[in-house]
């Protein structure tokens, strides 16, 4: 979608952000749920320090569980693949090897795809089931699971709790807080253009990631700086789509100072048609999430600036949380488990990068070899 004038710009913005307090009121960002729940600070804080640690204690007298995985497939971003390395990994640290039964789906996959590759998932009969959320595509079809307490329901890549599932919340949220990312590049981007300028976004399809990064990015630069948001797109997590969306965007705005991508895939995309343009690095591009094809693209000068996941933290999140809960500890587990965010730039010293990598993945991967 290219945003063809200023007038048209301003009625889809209006738009934008008229939807944004009923859909923020579905659920609790992590600092509100936080200060109505203050007894998860200590318990979140006292479950990071056990997955941070590296050393485990072995349970191998403790049954192997089924754990059904849904995912989207179809993406560069290896951001899945290594979320169930991390998890599967851990398990086998503990000397257990878990049953992992793996249900991708195409991002762009309609509802009632979703509903069958949820209900096969079910038929399964896992004892845990991981579910890559997705807040206005995804409720309903969880919400009878819930109600039965049959699997338990870790939902990933998100942080913040439905507020209509207060009396009745799934075993954990697990994944790295948006909002927080959103804002950190947000602070990189406003203070490199010294908050004056234009730029563009390219979004995900209307949905939580849209919300949680694409608007939450928008507003800070909208209370923080001086900066013109001149034209706006939503590609879907869809590499094709945001190389074409960039080429649009910089044929009509080849001066914007920088393009704000809610995803790899975007990202990507974006850099490709930036390059082609030969508009790279006169033009900021971010990543978002810093995978191994993120930080191919830095080292290639292919990307600008990306706010970094410690990846595998949530994988292991989820196999530390499950083991919790087999020896009777579910009072130990926190509702919610948001991982740690960097933000890497391109000229990072090789050190402090490798650093970071095997940090980011010390469970899913030598990053020398990715």
């Amino acid at each position: 979608m290219i945003i063809k004038s200023t007038l048209k710009l301003a009625v889809i913005l209006t738009i934008l952000f008229c939807a944004l307090p009923v859909t923020a009121g579905k659920y609790y960002t992590l600092d509100e749920y936080i200060q109505i729940h203050p007894e998860e600070i200590i318990r979140a804080e006292n479950f990071r320090k056990i997955v941070s640690n590296n050393t485990v204690t072995k349970h191998n007298n403790l049954t192997s569980p089924k754990i059904a995985y849904i995912y989207p497939g179809a993406q560069v971003s290896d951001y899945w693949r290594r979320s169930i390395a991390a998890l599967q990994n851990r398990f086998l640290q503990y000397e257990i090897k878990p049953e992992i039964l793996q249900f991708p789906i195409p991002p762009s996959a309609k509802a009632t795809g979703l509903a069958a590759v949820f209900h096969k998932a079910m038929r399964a009969e896992p004892d845990y089931l991981i579910f890559a959320f997705d807040i206005k595509r995804h409720q309903r079809i969880i919400e009878p699971a819930l109600i039965s307490g049959k699997p338990k329901i870790i939902l990933q890549n998100i942080t913040t709790p439905l507020k209509e599932w207060e009396s009745r919340q799934p075993f954990m949220y697990v994944g790295f807080d948006h909002a927080t990312g959103s804002k950190d590049l947000g602070r990189y981007f406003a203070a490199k253009v010294n908050g004056q300028g234009g730029y563009a976004v390219l979004l995900p399809k209307p949905g939580y990631l849209n919300d949680v990064r694409g608007k939450t990015f928008i507003s800070y630069m909208d209370h923080n700086t001086s900066m013109n948001l001149v034209s706006l797109f939503q590609t879907g997590i869809d590499k094709d789509k945001a190389r074409e969306a960039t080429r649009r965007i910089i044929a009509k705005y080849p001066d914007i100072d920088f393009i704000y991508a809610c995803s790899t895939d975007i990202a990507l995309g974006a850099s490709e048609a930036l390059q082609s343009a030969g508009l790279q690095g006169k033009i900021l591009l971010n990543g978002w999430g810093g995978g191994a094809p993120e930080i191919k693209a830095l080292k290639k000068n292919a990307l600008d600036v990306t706010i970094m996941r410690i990846n595998d933290d949530n994988g292991v999140a989820m196999a530390d949380a499950i083991i919790l809960d087999m020896l009777g500890k579910k009072s130990q587990i926190p509702l919610v488990f948001s991982g740690r965010f960097e933000i890497v730039v391109k000229g990072i010293p090789d050190a402090k990068l490798l650093q970071l990598q095997q940090e980011s993945f010390r469970y899913s991967g030598n990053p020398k070899d990715n």
